[in-house]
């Protein structure tokens, strides 16, 4: 009973061995996700910092027709 119990578990590791990989497979492919993960992320701020300078210039754009507008009234 206790062959057929470790023969068991010796093919289950075999199995999880070939199908998951080793330590070492695991850490790379843990570590490359991370990379992936932080590379996604820059992207997305470097995107939303492009978004929000050109949402800056056209507020300073209003902000500019506003003050031209009035010192018109003003005067």
């Amino acid at each position: 009973m206790t062959d057929k119990m470790m023969m068991t578990y010796i093919t289950n590791l075999e199995s999880d061995f070939v199908t998951e990989g080793g330590i070492k497979e695991r850490m790379t492919a843990a570590r490359l996700g991370y990379r992936a993960d932080k590379k996604e992320e820059l992207v997305a701020a470097k995107q939303e910092i492009a978004t929000l300078k050109a949402e800056i210039q056209r507020l300073n754009t209003i902000i500019a027709q506003l003050k031209e507008e009035n010192s018109r009234l003003t005067k």
